[in-house]
């Protein structure tokens, strides 16, 4: 078991001391600590009860405290959960993907990954990893998270291969994406069940999609799919432009368009872009926000 990368001065020291450490741990952490460290720092239960009473400390989770203010950043509350779980755990699956700056949506809740059966406290999703390897685990501004290797083999569990396309698309913007790598992570996930879903996704961005980036695009890729349809190209460059669905065998493109799309400005951007792909051959539809698409 990995030792706790956030341990607490064990020295005996004076109240003001005290506070300065305490504040000092705290800053490390996103503004939370745990009950172990207030110990260390030298402060008893009662010490900690009354300061929990007093407003200086604000229960998060059983044995994690926000130092301070009740509110916490979103590092923060990642901080919190991950504490909570226990030594060895880290941010994992969408949160890691969001603290990576991979994945552009909302993440809803907070996963955390464990190399134990600790089932962690309320509101927190835990996933446990028997033989979590140290290899597949970083620190980003002081937060444990998977690497980005490791998110995706978990991100093959709740993502389809096109969104996890573009979380690859992503990663290789930002120069963090290799290949070796990803492989390297799949050997070490034995007994994984979507990881057909990744083969897929490095296939998609191999082939130069950048994939899905938001709801709409997901659902009438799901439509076309259903349709009869053959598989398009996702977000990729036509005539150095980029395009949201491509069927290179009909020469057809299609656009997707969110609400921005009817600014007078952006109006004429895309009948100028349409112009210009039509010019070199190619059929042009588009797909207005708003439009009844069925979901998935």
């Amino acid at each position: 078991m990995r030792p706790n990368p956030f341990p607490g001065a064990k020295s005996k020291v004076t109240p003001p001391a005290i506070d300065e450490l305490i504040a000092a741990i705290a800053g490390r952490q996103h503004g939370t600590i745990t009950t172990a460290q207030l110990a260390d720092a030298g402060l008893g239960y009662p010490s900690i009860a009354k300061r929990a009473a007093n407003g200086r400390l604000h229960r998060r989770y059983p044995g994690v405290y926000a130092v301070g203010q009740p509110r916490l950043s979103q590092p923060g509350e990642w901080m919190a959960a991950i504490l909570a779980c226990g030594p060895g755990a880290c941010l994992a699956s969408l949160n890691a993907a969001v603290h990576l700056r991979l994945w552009r949506r909302r993440a809803t809740g907070i996963d955390v990954l464990v190399p134990t059966r600790h089932r962690g406290p309320s509101g927190v999703r835990v996933h446990r990893c028997r033989r979590l390897d140290a290899r597949d685990v970083t620190l980003r501004d002081g937060i444990p998270v998977t690497t980005v290797p490791r998110t995706l083999v978990d991100l093959s569990d709740v993502l389809t291969p096109h969104q996890l396309a573009n979380v690859i698309h992503e990663a290789a913007f930002r120069k963090l994406f290799d290949e070796h790598a990803v492989h390297a992570a799949i050997t070490r996930s034995n007994g994984r069940h979507n990881l057909d879903v990744l083969n897929k996704a490095l296939e998609l961005n191999k082939a130069g999609s950048a994939a899905t980036r938001s709801e709409l695009e997901d659902r009438f890729l799901a439509l076309t799919c259903k349709s009869g349809l053959p598989e398009p190209l996702v977000n990729t460059q036509i005539e150095d432009l980029e395009v949201d669905f491509h069927w290179p065998n009909l020469n057809l493109i299609v656009e997707v368009d969110g609400p921005g799309h009817t600014r007078p400005r952006t109006a004429r951007e895309d009948k100028h872009r349409d112009a210009r792909l039509q010019a070199a051959g190619y059929t042009i539809l588009r797909v207005a926000d708003g439009i009844d698409l069925p979901g998935y």
